[in-house]
């Protein structure tokens, strides 16, 4: 926890006696929020991806994320259209966010895996995007079959309460990016309109002032969130895998787990097969330590629990569903009962030399592609502490 020259001696009460230190009040009590929205850009969608414009961020304080919002409109539809299973989110084909020296913090992750790890990541509350008030599809024959509009969260900051893992971003010469990629027609549709839609999408910048150091009051505030430097890193790792029994070490890195998103699809690339072909015993352990063992009838009854799924089919317009083939692991409640409710005492240490091992039997036949988004802290200085006030 960052603690700077903020700090100031209270009144000794007494002849003789010691002076007590008044702490510096959090970061987020002497600086305001700030928001910016200036990037547009507007493309029709073709048979090849296209790479939009980088967005570089502009130059506040502290950085803590941004908005996507993407809006496809067609017009004078005569076809009965049908979206893919992952549209119409999967029309951002990469999503990618780099620090100052062009290392990925984020991603490559698509649209649709964006969308999962906003449902499931524990940035906000209202988390799934199909219940967002903004949130259309239009299936079917009619003349706007096939627009669309979103919005996702691309998360840097994890905890609102105390701005932690907000990035300084004071220096113009080396900024962070955003880099977006549309799809092509075919992927995010399995029968496209008439006419490809024009496709907009803007940005908004969401961050922090520099703080004052001191509050309204002129008590003393922290110069800086708590673990600033500390990074959040969310990528992929992909594992191929035949139906049968499988006993699997995932690819080696560094840092906090905060989540696990695992993915199953079929040969076809059918999530809904996937998750008819899912382990019905699925096993992890740490350096050969059995840390969790669950069938999917308990696995998605513990992601009920958590974050409210219900038993409804996912589909185009269905609000909080557990999409077919995905299945959450996290540690992102000791704060609460609902994930986010995070004070990170439970984040799961990782290191190079740690061996984590998946267990299971596959159903069905063939070739399958388990994903796995990884979302995990690596703290400034190696030091965990300082992403639990210096706990």
């Amino acid at each position: 926890m960052t603690m700077t020259a903020t700090e100031a001696p209270a009144k000794a009460s007494g002849k003789g006696q010691a002076q007590q230190v008044v702490a510096a009040r959090p970061f987020v009590t002497g600086t305001r929020t700030l928001e910016s929205e200036t990037y547009t850009q507007t493309v029709t969608q073709t048979t090849s991806t296209q790479a939009l414009t980088p967005y570089e961020f502009q130059v506040d304080g502290y950085l803590s994320g941004a908005i996507v919002r993407v809006t496809g409109t067609t017009s004078a539809n005569a076809a009965t259209v049908a979206f893919q299973a992952d549209g119409p989110f999967n029309i951002l084909q990469s999503v990618i966010v780099e620090d100052i020296g062009g290392k990925q913090i984020l991603g490559p992750l698509d649209g649709w895996k964006l969308y999962v790890l906003n449902r499931f990541g524990g940035f906000v509350y209202n988390s799934d995007a199909k219940a967002n008030g903004v949130y259309t599809a239009t299936a079917g024959s009619g003349s706007t079959g096939g627009s669309f509009r979103f919005t996702l969260r691309v998360p840097i900051q994890v905890r609102r309460r105390d701005a932690l893992g907000s990035l300084p971003n004071r220096n113009a010469s080396a900024t962070f990016k955003l880099k977006l990629t549309l799809n092509t027609i075919a992927q995010v549709y399995s029968t496209a309109p008439t006419s490809a839609p024009s496709v907009n999408v803007q940005i908004q910048q969401h961050g922090w002032a520099t703080s004052d150091n001191r509050d309204y009051k002129g008590n003393g505030v922290s110069t800086a969130p708590n673990g600033v430097g500390s990074l959040l890193y969310t990528d992929v790792e992909t594992i191929q895998f035949a139906s049968g029994a499988f006993n699997q070490r995932m690819s080696t890195f560094g840092g906090l787990l905060r989540l696990l998103i695992f993915e199953l699809r079929d040969s076809t690339g059918s999530r809904a097969q996937g998750e008819a072909d899912w382990p019905t015993l699925f096993e992890m352990e740490i350096d050969k330590v059995k840390t969790f063992s669950r069938s999917p009838i308990t696995w998605e009854h513990l992601m009920s629990e958590d974050y409210g799924t219900t038993s409804a089919a996912e589909s185009l317009t269905a609000t909080n569903t557990k999409p077919d083939g995905v299945f959450v692991l996290h540690w992102l409640d000791d704060f609460g009962l609902q994930p986010g409710a995070e004070n990170g005492f439970r984040y799961q240490p990782v290191t190079p030399s740690t061996a984590v091992q998946l267990i299971g039997t596959i159903g069905g036949s063939g070739a399958h592609t388990m994903s796995i988004t990884k979302n995990y802290w690596s703290p400034a200085n190696d030091d965990p502490r300082q992403l639990t006030g210096g706990r």
